[in-house]
């Protein structure tokens, strides 16, 4: 037995060779020989398992990080080069937008003849142009409108808080001038008029983009078959786009199908209510619906507390809030999402961080950008296997459309958390 004991010293759980397996037979018998047999093999499959489990745990690791590190880059990325990217996601909206509106009137029937397609694309270009500065007319028009009637509304804003805190036992109640000095509203003049500016000066950046764009449109189809020698993948990336544009074009449809209904319903509420400038909160509450949650509770906020400043009354300020708050949940929590289905497949949770995340880094524009931006990349994430984890994680319920993915296999019909990677 020292023979045979020095040997399980000395060779470290490697797997045994059958001469020293039959020398220490030939000392120990056959039933020793069983039971070294045992000891060999046992070792060198422990050994092998504890090396194979450390890898698996360090590749685990190095992934993660890689994956954090990326996202914080990415994100990196879009903040300091806000003043490039941002006029640059202007101009692929409106490019779409126009490309979008070009498709419906080539739609559009004159008997056996169609619009042909430079004319389709002027008179697109012309009406979304036409409606943008309409409404930058019109929000203009209105905000100087409400500047000569502020003296009025100081008037009643003072006299509704001497009446109101006559009925509170406070010594001296705040003037007009103190409670506009509580709220800052200088400060936040100031920061409306540098992003009006900045907005004015990023045009003439975002027209030049739109006509490169324009300009390279030809050229997509032969650049992507370049890019993609293989037809087989080359139809897989050509289904990945058409999904994105789906998706986005249902999106923007939904949006401005429920934003106009919610701003012309509640023009209706607030003219029938004598409430000023109708036109101009029915415009703002059209803007605000594109923001996710957020928006509608701003876009509700200010037509209501005008209500107050106006009349002076808590029986119209509660109307026009109850009025247009109710159709604003109406529309938003019970409409849209029908009408949007499970299209748009995101977390509430990531709907929130990511339009926190956004408007950090790209101000308002970022908020109203936030979803579909994340819708992008939840449709992008879900289309490789190894990105596929992060889709679920930003999914509403852990489940994918069936898709192929582009990395070769096929995904499931209903990808679930417990079917992924992370599992």
């Amino acid at each position: 037995m020292t023979e045979n004991s020095r040997a399980l010293r000395t060779e470290n759980f490697s797997w045994p060779s059958s001469g020293r397996i039959a020398r220490a037979g030939a000392h120990a018998g056959a039933a020793q020989q069983y039971f070294l047999h045992i000891v060999y093999f046992s070792a060198a499959s422990g050994g092998n398992a504890v090396a194979s489990g450390a890898q698996a745990s360090s590749l685990r690791i190095r992934t993660y990080f890689y994956w954090t590190a990326s996202i914080a880059l990415t994100f990196t990325v879009l903040a300091v080069g806000k003043d490039l990217l941002l006029p640059l996601v202007i101009a692929l909206i409106l490019w779409y937008l126009v490309n979008a509106l070009a498709q419906g009137f080539g739609r559009i029937p004159f008997g056996a003849w169609r619009l042909p397609v430079p004319v389709r694309f002027v008179l697109s270009g012309i009406t979304i142009l036409s409606v943008l500065f309409g409404l930058s007319a019109m929000v203009t028009g209105n905000i100087g409108d409400l500047i000569e009637v502020m003296p009025v509304y100081q008037r009643n804003l003072e006299q509704f808080i001497v009446e109101l805190f006559d009925r509170i036992p406070i010594p001296e109640p705040p003037t007009f001038r103190q409670v506009l000095e509580g709220l800052n509203i200088t400060a936040g003049l100031s920061r409306i008029a540098v992003a009006t500016t900045g907005t004015i000066g990023n045009i003439g950046i975002v027209l030049v983009y739109m006509v490169f764009l324009f300009l390279e449109q030809k050229s997509f189809d032969e650049k992507l078959r370049a890019l993609v020698a293989k037809n087989e993948r080359r139809a897989e990336l050509a289904t990945l786009i058409r999904h994105i544009e789906s998706d986005i074009r249902l999106y923007i449809g939904i949006k401005m199908l429920t934003s106009s209904g919610t701003g012309v319903l509640s023009y209706v509420i607030m003219k029938l209510a004598g409430l000023d400038f109708a036109e101009f909160w029915a415009i703002l509450i059209f803007v605000l619906n594109f923001i996710p949650t957020v928006g509608s509770i701003i876009a509700t906020i200010f037509p209501t507390v005008l209500a107050l400043v106006q009349f002076q009354s808590f029986a119209a300020f509660l109307g026009i809030g109850l009025g247009i708050g109710s159709l604003q949940f109406f529309i938003g929590n019970i409409l849209e999402p029908r009408l949007m289905g499970s299209r748009l497949n995101l977390s509430p949770l990531v709907i929130v961080l990511s339009l926190a995340l956004f408007a950090a880094m790209w101000g308002f524009v970022g908020m109203i950008l936030s979803v579909p931006i994340m819708s992008i990349f939840l449709i992008v994430f879900s289309h490789f296997p190894r990105t596929r984890p992060v889709a679920i994680l930003l999914s509403r319920r852990g489940r994918l459309d069936a898709i192929r993915s582009l990395g070769g296999d096929a995904a499931p019909a209903a990808g679930v958390a417990g079917d992924s990677e992370l599992s």
